[in-house]
C-alpha cells in the first residue's frame, strides 16, 4: 500500500490555494460581502450597544436586556475596547477579519491530531472549505459573536482530542475552560459540556477526584453567568431576533419538532458530497430497525411541524420547497431521507447519538437559520463524531473539485439571491 504521509515539500499547491482563498476574503471585505443576508443588519444593530459600553460600561451592562438582542454582551464588550481607543469601524472590522483566520487553523490542528496517519494535504483541503462558508465570510467581515464562539468551541475540541491522544488531565481542564469561554460569547455551545463531561467520566469514573475537579471548575466558571441572568435578572436570551415575531412571544423550545426536522435537512446538506463520494461510508440504511426509527421520528415531527415561512430561516431545502412549490412537500421528502441516512450513521455509537441530540438542543429557539450550522457541522462531523471515513478520497483531484464546486455553488447562490432580491 502507498504511504499515507507525504513530504512537507508536497504542500506548495495547497498553500497557494489557501492564499488565494485568503485574498478572496480580503477583496470581499472591501466589497462588503454579506452572504448570509443579515450580517450587516446584525452588526449595525450591535454597534450602538458597543459604543454605549465604551462610554458607560456599568450602566450598559446592567441594562443590557433593554436592547433588542439575544447575543451575549461579552463579544460586544470586546469590540467596545476598540471603540474606547477610537479605532475606526473599518479598522476594527479588518482586525476582526484576521483574528477569524484562527478558525480554519484550529480545524486543521484538530484534524492532524485525530487522523495522524493521513497526508496533511487532506487536512489543508478540508480546512480550505471553511473559506467557502457564507457564515464564515459574512461574520468575519461583519463581526458577530457566533463566529468567535465557534472558534473557541473548535479550540475546546482541539484540547479534547489532545486529551484523547495522551490522557493528560491538563488537556481536560483546557477543554472545560475553552468551552466555557465559547459559551460566554455564544451561549448555544454550552450544551456540548454534557458530551465532554460524559467522556471524561467514562475515562476517570463518576466519583474520581479529577471529575470533581472538573465539575468545580465548571461551577466556578458559570457563577458570573448565573448571577448576571438569574440574580440580576438580565435575561437577554429570550429577545426576539426574527422577522414577524413579537417581543413578548415565547421563543425557546416553542416547537422542538420543527427544530429536529429542519436540523436533519441541513445536516444532510453538508453530508451529501462526502456520502456521494463515499468519503463518509454508510452501512445499510434500509434495515428494519433503522426504517422503523426513522419513520417514527419523521411522523412525530411531521404531525407537529408548524414552522412559519414568513419568519424567515428554515434551511436551504425548506426555502427551496416553499419558493419553488409554495408548500413543504419537497422539504418533507428530503427530511425523511435525511433522517433515514443520519440515523444509520449515528445509531451504532451512543456518543454519536448524544452529539446529534445536542445539535438539536444547540438552537432551542423557534427560528432556525442555516448560519447556525455553517461551518459548525463540517467541523463537528470530522472531529468529534465517530464515523466510518476514507479521507484519502479527498486528495483525489476530481473528488475535491466536486466538493469545492458543491460548497462554492452554495456561496454563489446565497450572494445571487441577495443581488436579485436587492
Amino acid at each position: 500500500m502507498a504511504p499515507l504521509i507525504s513530504s512537507n515539500n508536497a504542500y506548495q499547491k495547497e498553500i497557494i490555494f489557501l492564499i488565494i482563498l485568503y485574498f478572496s476574503l480580503v477583496v470581499s471585505f472591501f466589497l462588503g460581502e454579506n452572504s448570509t443576508g443579515g450580517a450587516i443588519i446584525d452588526y449595525s444593530n450591535q454597534q450602538p450597544i458597543s459604543k454605549k459600553f465604551s462610554e458607560n460600561f456599568l450602566s450598559t451592562l446592567l441594562s443590557y436586556d433593554n436592547y433588542k438582542t439575544r447575543h451575549s454582551p461579552v463579544f460586544i464588550i470586546l469590540l467596545s475596547f476598540f471603540e474606547k481607543i477610537n479605532l475606526s469601524d473599518g479598522l476594527i472590522r479588518f482586525i476582526h477579519l484576521h483574528i477569524c483566520f484562527l478558525l480554519p487553523i484550529f480545524f486543521y490542528k484538530c484534524l492532524t491530531i485525530k487522523f495522524k496517519s493521513y497526508d496533511k494535504r487532506i487536512f489543508l483541503l478540508l480546512s480550505a472549505l471553511i473559506f467557502l462558508s457564507p457564515t464564515f465570510r459574512s461574520l468575519a467581515i461583519w463581526p458577530d459573536s457566533r463566529l468567535f464562539g465557534l472558534m473557541l468551541f473548535t479550540l475546546s475540541i482541539f484540547y479534547f482530542l489532545k486529551f484523547n491522544d495522551n490522557k493528560n488531565f491538563s488537556f481536560a481542564i483546557y477543554t472545560v475552560i475553552t468551552l466555557a469561554s465559547s459559551a460566554y460569547i455564544s451561549p448555544n455551545f454550552s450544551v456540548f459540556s454534557v458530551f465532554f463531561m460524559i467522556k471524561f467520566i467514562y475515562h476517570y469514573g463518576f466519583f474520581s477526584k479529577r471529575i470533581l475537579t472538573l465539575v468545580l471548575i465548571n461551577l466556578i466558571l458559570s457563577i458570573p453567568a448565573f448571577y448576571y441572568i438569574f440574580v440580576l435578572d438580565i435575561n437577554f436570551l429570550l429577545k426576539s431576533a426574527a422577522i414577524g415575531i413579537q417581543s413578548n412571544q415565547n421563543l425557546i423550545l416553542n416547537n422542538f419538532f420543527n427544530n429536529i426536522l429542519i436540523a436533519f435537512s441541513i445536516i444532510l446538506f453538508y453530508l451529501i458530497p462526502f456520502i456521494y463520494l463515499e468519503i463518509i461510508k454508510l452501512d445499510k440504511i434500509l434495515n428494519v430497525k433503522n426504517l422503523l426509527i426513522s419513520i417514527f421520528i419523521f411522523l412525530v415531527c411531521l404531525f407537529n411541524f408548524d414552522y412559519n415561512y414568513l419568519y424567515s430561516g428554515g434551511g436551504i431545502f425548506f426555502k427551496i420547497s416553499n419558493f419553488v412549490f409554495n408548500n413543504n412537500y419537497l422539504f418533507y421528502l428530503v427530511s425523511f431521507f435525511a433522517i433515514l441516512i443520519i440515523c444509520s450513521l449515528v445509531s451504532k455509537n451512543y456518543f454519536n447519538v448524544l452529539l446529534l441530540l445536542l445539535i438539536f438542543l444547540n438552537n432551542p429557539q423557534y427560528t432556525m437559520y442555516h448560519k447556525y450550522f455553517d461551518p459548525f457541522l463540517l467541523i463537528a462531523f470530522f472531529t468529534i463524531f465517530s464515523l466510518n471515513l476514507d479521507l484519502r478520497k479527498i486528495s483525489v483531484i476530481k473528488n475535491y473539485v466536486f466538493i469545492f464546486i458543491y460548497f462554492l455553488s452554495f456561496l454563489i447562490i446565497n450572494n445571487l439571491k441577495l443581488f436579485i432580491l436587492g
